[in-house]
């Protein structure tokens, strides 16, 4: 059966896929449309299975919130070069993905979800896998649900963060403490929130660095410990961190510069 030009393209159009590729599917399948979509899916899911040895160390992540900033979610794809990982391709469908993904709640949810009328999130994935010849898979799913979300993602989408506000408050002074977040990595919002293990392999870690100086009084050993587990509390917890666009000042303190009523319920940050 001879293919025409017309088939191709209206294959090509509707999955994205190559002219080669889209031919050999309407040769395999007669010319009929939707077993070729199935066909060229079906390669989609071959290439995650024949690939599956392959290491997983690149990919990108990007944030987005809804429109009334009340919700937000982190997705991340992985990949298999770093070349595709900043390929406007990738990322272009990295943020469709990512729009997407504001109306599911977890990883299972999202990936059942439409991508389209008549395409499921994970079969829109398996068919850009044909298209781009690497194993995608989606790794990361985060949300955030708090009466007022931003979100930041690093220009080279290797870090994304989110932070759920108390309440309403400036785009711009919230998405600088989401910026904050990125550049800075704090472990908690402020020293209550700190695990508790955290400090105290801090804690011994500091005392073995004291048996080094031999330090003979307990009482300055106990204050070097105190002052050391102190100034670690404050450069990792986000509300006492030195603000990274004003270093003069925290940013609890710039924080209230805004609102001083309004706290940071809790923030996500991803990193790959």
């Amino acid at each position: 059966m001879k293919i025409s030009i017309h088939q191709i393209n209206k294959l090509r159009k509707l999955t994205g896929i190559g002219i080669m590729d889209c031919k050999k599917a309407l040769t395999l399948t007669k010319g009929n449309i939707d077993e070729a979509i199935y066909f060229l899916r079906k390669k989609g899911k071959e290439i995650s299975i024949t690939r599956s040895s392959f290491q997983m160390k690149d990919g990108a992540v990007i944030s987005s919130v809804n429109a009334d900033y009340t919700s937000g979610t982190i997705i991340g794809i992985s990949c298999e070069t770093d070349f595709l990982s900043k390929s406007h391709e990738f990322l272009n469908f990295l943020l469709e993905l990512s729009k997407k993904s504001l109306n599911s709640f977890s990883k299972e949810g999202f990936l059942e979800s439409f991508f389209s009328k008549k395409e499921l999130v994970k079969d829109a994935i398996f068919r850009k896998m044909a298209i781009v010849k690497e194993k995608l898979e989606l790794k990361i799913f985060e949300r955030v649900d708090s009466p007022f979300v931003i979100d930041y993602t690093h220009n080279n989408h290797k870090i994304s963060t989110l932070i759920g506000f108390s309440s309403k408050i400036n785009k711009s002074p919230a998405r600088n403490i989401a910026m904050h977040v990125t550049a800075m990595n704090p472990l908690s919002i402020d020293e209550d929130d700190i695990p508790n293990t955290i400090v105290e392999k801090e804690i011994n870690f500091i005392k073995d660095q004291i048996k080094k100086e031999k330090i003979r009084s307990e009482d300055i050993k106990q204050k070097i410990v105190e002052g050391k587990i102190q100034k670690f509390i404050f450069n990792n917890t986000l509300l006492n961190q030195k603000f990274i666009r004003n270093n003069k000042i925290n940013v609890k303190e710039y924080l209230n510069q805004f609102d001083n009523k309004i706290k940071i319920n809790f923030f996500k940050r991803v990193k790959i």
